[in-house]
């Protein structure tokens, strides 16, 4: 049996005092790669950044393919697209929703495309997240 490398990833802090589990990762799309944050997210289908993500990539977000996602927060539009993402040392496609009407503060990685990838642990009592 293959030995899993684990990752340990502390919570991080928002301006009011919550912690939560965010990992860094980087985004390809052609010729650039950016390093950027996103919150592991259980609840969420599909992993979805802001506009302003895509657009330091130089994407061109109406290009991707229409979708409109609901939540505890309302319906909003976006644009699917599948980008080269690292995390945690493993490299791997992703589907990946880009929206102006996402303003939430951290980006999202949802379970379609990553959580296939890794043995995720929430450590509650210790504020941390662990890949495996």
């Amino acid at each position: 049996m293959r030995k899993l490398n684990p990752s340990f990833f502390p919570y991080r802090i928002d301006a009011s005092k919550n912690m939560f589990p965010v990992v860094p990762l980087s985004l390809e799309f052609g010729a650039k790669k950016k390093e950027f944050f996103a919150l592991v997210d259980s609840g969420a289908t599909v992993s979805i950044f802001r506009s302003e993500v895509a657009e330091s990539l130089g994407i061109n977000i109406e290009k991707g393919k229409e979708i409109y996602l609901g939540g505890v927060g309302g319906r909003i539009r976006g644009y699917l697209h599948r980008l080269k993402i690292e995390v945690a040392g493993k490299r791997f496609i992703c589907p990946i929703v880009f929206s102006r009407d996402y303003l939430v503060s951290f980006n999202l990685l949802g379970r379609q495309g990553f959580f296939k990838r890794f043995r995720i642990t929430f450590e509650e009592k210790k504020n941390y997240l662990k890949l495996e």
